[in-house]
């Protein structure tokens, strides 16, 4: 095996995802369902008599430790080791997202109420305080290695995957002069995928290089270290959903209206619009995920490395195993998210969203998000949007992007102009999606 199997066994992963998508599309007063996933009151009151989702796909990543050039990576000659710009610390951390919805609705029962059904797969992994020099010094190939001492602290990894089944309900609860509010539930049945972890407790590593044989080059490390995995990995089986675990999950969201623009006709109503939410509030439970704890006070070489078949079993056979659990819960990645928007003349609107954590990244198995803020002026019409969002990503910085929706499709990118034009870019998303969108009987 290669060296890289000594870094994930210290730190695992090193990004981790966040449950923000749709970087400007959501916002659009014709997201439709995808709006929902963010806020359930965004589903009563829509443009839409009905909303009908084929699938969407939306993908996040971010990390605080390499900056890359994007068209360079493209090209296929890129190499993280010697082109990045790196930014080491003793506490790096990085995201990674993919959130697909599948076939999902949403429509109108009265004017008051609405109604929703969803289909939703998502997997999250998240890496924080990891040091980032030991990721570098591992990465590379041994040949090139030199021998050093580092102290990795207190790293902390999870991924968790699952499927969702959600039901949404929302209705008007005031609607009077210029004042507008609604409110919406989403409940969750959560199918369990597959969930793992890895948790340090100060951890060291220290490498001696073999010039004559690197093979026999050594690692020596102390501290302990929690591993977890929601499969039966030390009897060989491959990952897979557990669909004799679940969970529930539910979503809450509230919307004021202040409606000057014309209170009496059904279309652009609202002048500035406030909406706060918190999503993800639940827990999986995996009921067959088997913990281990390690001591890693020892030492292995290089050989020891690369006759491992999988991480596993290289922490059976070399280091002391001092304890053992069946069974694990995780949390969803529990958010508060607030939108506000401004419709400035007709068409033209300028939006302030921001998503923040509630659940702490240092936890054991806690699937959290990192904050974000984003400003985003977009032009909307009934049949077209264009949007260009200007995000601060906590682990990531400033990135900019745009999106449009045409119809029954949208298409995005929170991070395109900052990923086409600067080669030193900590951050990506995309998205895409497929909608049959039947509009209310007015523009």
């Amino acid at each position: 095996m290669k060296r890289t199997l000594l870094l994930f066994c210290f730190f695992g992963s090193f990004f981790y995802a966040r449950s923000q998508s749709y970087f400007g599309f959501r916002d659009d007063n014709y997201a439709g369902i995808q709006s929902v996933l963010f806020n359930p009151s965004a589903i009563v009151d829509s443009k839409y008599r009905a909303d009908v989702t084929i699938s969407s796909v939306s993908a996040t990543g971010q990390n605080d430790l390499y900056g890359v050039n994007f068209a360079e990576i493209f090209d296929g000659n890129y190499d993280l080791d010697t082109d990045a710009k790196k930014n080491f610390k003793t506490n790096n951390r990085g995201n990674f997202n993919v959130d697909i919805l599948g076939p999902s609705f949403m429509m109108n029962i009265t004017p008051e109420h609405s109604i929703g059904l969803f289909t939703r797969v998502r997997s999250i992994t998240n890496a924080v305080d990891v040091n980032g020099q030991l990721i570098d010094e591992v990465n590379k190939d041994i040949d090139a290695s030199n021998s050093f001492t580092i102290t990795g602290g207190n790293p902390n990894g999870v991924t968790n995957s699952w499927a969702e089944i959600g039901a949404s309900y929302g209705t008007i609860l005031l609607d009077h002069d210029v004042h507008f509010i609604k409110a919406g539930i989403t409940l969750k049945y959560l199918i369990a995928g597959v969930n793992g972890y890895i948790n340090g407790s100060d951890l060291s590593v220290a490498f001696n290089k073999n010039d004559a044989a690197p093979a026999l080059s050594t690692y020596s490390s102390t501290g302990t270290l929690r591993t977890s995995a929601s499969y039966d990995y030390e009897n060989g089986k491959d990952p897979k959903f557990d669909m004799t675990s679940a969970g529930v999950g539910v979503d809450l969201g509230f919307t004021y209206e202040y409606r000057t623009n014309c209170h009496t006709c059904i279309g652009n109503r609202y002048k500035l619009k406030a909406a706060i939410a918190v999503t993800d509030i639940g827990k999986l439970n995996y009921k067959n995920a088997i913990e281990n704890t390690y001591n890693l006070t020892g030492s292995v070489t290089q050989n020891d490395i690369d006759d491992s078949d999988d991480i596993f079993e290289f922490f059976n056979d070399n280091y002391t195993k001092i304890s053992s659990r069946k069974g694990v819960k995780a949390n969803l990645p529990t958010a508060l998210h607030t939108n506000f928007d401004w419709n400035i003349d007709n068409k033209f609107y300028l939006n302030l969203s921001t998503d923040f954590g509630l659940v702490d990244a240092k936890k054991i198995n806690g699937t959290a998000i990192a904050n974000s803020v984003s400003f985003t002026p977009r032009y909307e019409t009934r049949q077209f949007s264009f949007y260009v969002p200007v995000t601060y990503m906590q682990y990531s910085g400033t990135q900019i992007g745009a999106g449009f929706r045409a119809g029954p499709l949208f298409v995005g990118s929170g991070t395109l102009f900052s990923n086409l034009f600067s080669d030193t870019s900590k951050g990506c998303n995309v998205y895409v999606g497929l909608k049959l969108p039947i509009y209310q009987n007015y523009n």
